[in-house]
C-alpha cells in the first residue's frame, strides 16, 4: 500500500502529461523529451561510474542535445550537416579523453558512446518519429505508447499468475516465458483494436499489425531486460529515485529505446 500511495502522484501527473505532450508535438513535445533523454542519460552514466567506468559526462550531455536537435529538424537538414555532428562527436570524445589524464581510457570512451548511442540515437529517435507522424497525419507515436503500456501490464499480470518458466533468470528474475508471450498478445490486441476504432488514422494490413506488435511486444520487453543487465552489473535495483515508487526516467522509458528506432523506421517503409 505504502509503494502505491508513493506511485500514485507519478501516475496521476505522468500519464496525463505524457498523452497530452504527445498530441499537441511540436517544440514541446522535443523539449521535454530532450529533457528526459539528458535524465536518462544522467541516470546511465551513474550506472557506468559503479563498475569503474569515468565517462565524459558534459561531453555526452551535449553530445545527446545535438542529437535531439538533428531529429528535430529532419527532414529540413542535410546529409552534410548530420556528416559534421557526428564526426564532431567522436573526434571530440577521443580529443577530450587524452586531456583527461585518466585511467580507464578505453571503458571511459566505449560508456560515453555507448551513452550516446543507446540513449542519443536510439531513444532520441522518438522525437522524429512524433514529427512523421504529423506528416502523415497519423498518431502512431500514442498507439505505440499505449501499446507498451498494456504489454507491460499483459505481462506483469499474467507472468505473475502463471508464469513458472523463467525467460532470463540472471537478468531479469521475475520475467517469465508465459509474461513475455503475454505481452506480445497484449501488444497485437491493443493495436488491433486501434485500428479497427480508426485511432491510427491509417488502415494497417494483418502483417504491418503483426510487425507493429513484434516490435513492442518483443523489444519492448528486451529494452527492459537489457537495462536489467546494466542495473545488474552495477549492482542497484533502481537507475535512480528520482520518480520515488518509479525508480528512475531510466527504468520508466527502457522499454521505448528499442522500440522507438524501430518505429520510426516501420513508419518510414508503411509510407513510403
Amino acid at each position: 500500500m505504502n509503494n502505491l500511495i508513493k506511485r500514485l502522484p507519478v501516475i496521476i501527473l505522468g500519464i496525463p502529461s505524457v498523452l497530452y505532450l504527445v498530441q499537441i508535438g511540436g517544440a514541446p513535445f522535443s523539449i521535454i523529451v530532450t529533457i528526459v533523454l539528458l535524465l536518462c542519460s544522467y541516470e546511465f552514466l551513474a550506472l557506468t561510474k559503479k563498475i569503474g567506468a569515468s565517462p565524459n559526462s558534459p561531453m555526452a550531455m551535449i553530445s545527446i542535445t545535438l542529437i535531439a536537435a538533428f531529429y528535430y529538424l529532419i527532414p529540413n537538414i542535410e546529409i552534410t550537416h548530420f556528416l559534421i555532428i557526428a564526426f564532431s562527436i567522436i573526434v571530440l570524445t577521443v580529443f577530450t579523453e587524452t586531456i583527461r589524464g585518466l585511467s580507464n581510457s578505453t571503458m571511459n570512451i566505449a560508456v560515453t558512446f555507448l551513452s550516446i548511442l543507446y540513449i542519443g540515437v536510439l531513444f532520441g529517435s522518438m522525437i522524429a518519429l512524433r514529427n512523421f507522424d504529423t506528416f502523415y497525419g497519423t498518431q502512431l507515436t500514442l498507439c505505440m505508447l499505449i501499446s507498451v503500456w498494456v504489454c507491460d501490464s499483459f505481462a506483469y499480470s499474467f507472468g505473475k499468475a502463471f508464469g513458472k518458466k523463467k525467460l532470463i533468470e540472471r537478468l531479469s528474475p521475475k520475467k517469465t516465458v508465459v509474461g513475455f508471450l503475454a505481452g506480445n498478445a497484449g501488444s497485437f490486441l491493443t493495436i488491433y483494436i486501434l485500428n479497427y476504432l480508426d485511432f491510427t488514422k491509417v488502415e494497417l494490413s494483418i502483417s504491418s499489425m503483426v510487425i507493429f506488435a513484434v516490435i513492442i511486444g518483443c523489444f519492448g520487453q528486451w529494452g527492459d531486460i537489457s537495462e536489467s543487465m546494466f542495473k545488474r552489473e552495477a549492482n542497484t535495483k533502481d537507475s535512480s529515485s528520482l520518480l520515488f515508487g518509479h525508480g528512475g526516467f531510466l527504468d520508466r522509458c527502457d522499454s521505448l529505446i528499442l522500440t522507438s528506432p524501430l518505429m520510426l523506421i516501420f513508419i518510414l517503409v508503411l509510407h513510403a
